[in-house]
């Protein structure tokens, strides 16, 4: 089967470089347009749809015409504990010019935000996800986050998270993938478009 996997729309907090993970920011007015002018790409539109309990996830899939929804909390971002609604450059002002290094940004998937939740710990739920939709040959969608999409993409190629994300990846688009029936992911296509909805 097929899962195709994608962001959800933006919000302010995007617009303003602040980490959102579990805290609950809901779309932006623009967001919410934005994400109304868009349709999935075919043949998702008629999949088994999957969301994020997260609001942005949810308004972004009921922007899309995504209906009939389970929503699934191993979805949601990584939690990134004392640092949500922080700058990347906020974060180094306040917890010095190393707080990345030592919370584990060169150990991959040991990486872990003060009071957060590891890499390691959001591969392990997104994989259970991918296990468990793959019991049914019907494709599906899932609207999720940038986590989840890294996450999915690393558990597809293994890809060394501590490395720089990989040029090839646009989690601004869909990512396709294709999964065994026991859950096993490998790539199907990268930077698939979303499509604009005509009136």
């Amino acid at each position: 089967m097929k899962l195709a996997l994608l962001r959800h729309g933006p919000t302010l907090w995007n617009a303003q470089g602040r980490i959102q993970g579990h805290t609950d920011i809901p779309l932006s007015d623009d967001g919410i347009e934005k994400m109304r002018g868009l349709l999935p790409p075919p043949p998702f539109g008629e999949a088994r749809v999957f969301v994020s309990t997260s609001r942005r996830a949810r308004q972004t899939a009921e922007a899309l015409g995504l209906i009939d929804a389970t929503w699934d909390a191993r979805l949601m971002e990584q939690n990134w504990g004392d640092w949500e609604g922080l700058s990347r450059a906020a974060i180094l002002a306040r917890d010095g010019e190393d707080a990345f290094r030592r919370a584990g940004s060169e150990q991959g998937d040991a990486f872990r935000p003060p009071g957060g939740e590891s890499t390691a710990e959001l591969h392990a739920r997104v994989a259970a996800f991918l296990n468990d939709v793959a019991r049914q040959e019907r494709d599906a969608i899932a609207v999720a986050h940038l986590g989840v999409l890294r996450a999915a993409y690393t558990l597809a190629t293994g890809w060394d998270m501590a490395m720089p994300m990989p040029p090839d990846l646009d989690v601004s688009k869909v990512l396709i993938l294709n999964l065994t029936p026991e859950g096993v992911p490998s790539l199907h296509a990268l930077n698939v478009d979303l499509i604009p909805r005509t009136a």
